[in-house]
């Protein structure tokens, strides 16, 4: 029976770690996990502020005050945008261009990153992917701050296309005219 049992639960650990995500590849910003927290869990208070509807996800926008209780270096805003289903779609992080360096490093660190463009461009433009969502920094040349937006998985492409030809049937041909134009 003693070896029945522990073979039972030797399995059960086994299965439990074969599905299991690695460490640290969520995203859950200042402890909201994307797409799975609900926007109800922030009520309204001296640190939350709501700031209006997302229209283009149908719920909340929160502002979070308060920032320097996530001890987040060069932190100046934060704002977590909801949907429908009132579950948390984007954060939106708002650095002073000198914490840029070191949320990049810790960034590379915890999640695969995807695409970077050259130092010297004018515009910069980074990106992530954590298990949950995707993560994607963007700054100006000469700014001095960055922004670091987190979104669920799957809420960038259902909320926003970037390409126009996405999930759009080409133009159906047209048929030429079986009558002469006049002559001028």
């Amino acid at each position: 029976m003693m070896k029945k049992a522990t073979l039972l639960s030797a399995l059960l650990w086994a299965s439990i770690s074969a599905h299991a995500q690695p460490p640290g590849k969520d995203a859950a910003p200042l402890g909201l996990e994307l797409g799975k927290t609900k926007c109800a869990r922030m009520t309204p208070g001296p640190n939350r502020v709501k700031t209006g509807m997302a229209p283009w996800a149908g719920g909340d926008t929160v502002e979070i005050k308060h920032l320097e209780r996530f001890n987040l270096p060069g932190l100046t805003r934060a704002t977590v945008n909801c949907d429908a289903q009132d579950t948390v779609a984007l954060i939106t992080l708002t650095f002073d261009r000198s914490a840029m360096d070191e949320v990049s490093k810790t960034l590379d660190t915890r999640y695969e990153s995807r695409r970077k463009t050259d130092p010297n461009a004018g515009n910069g433009y980074a990106e992530w992917e954590a298990a949950n969502g995707s993560l994607e920094m963007l700054f100006a040349r000469d700014s001095k701050q960055f922004t670091l937006a987190y979104w669920a998985k799957g809420a960038k492409a259902k909320y926003f296309a970037y390409s126009g030809t996405s999930n759009k049937k080409p133009a159906a041909p047209t048929q030429p005219s079986s009558t002469q134009p006049a002559p001028l």
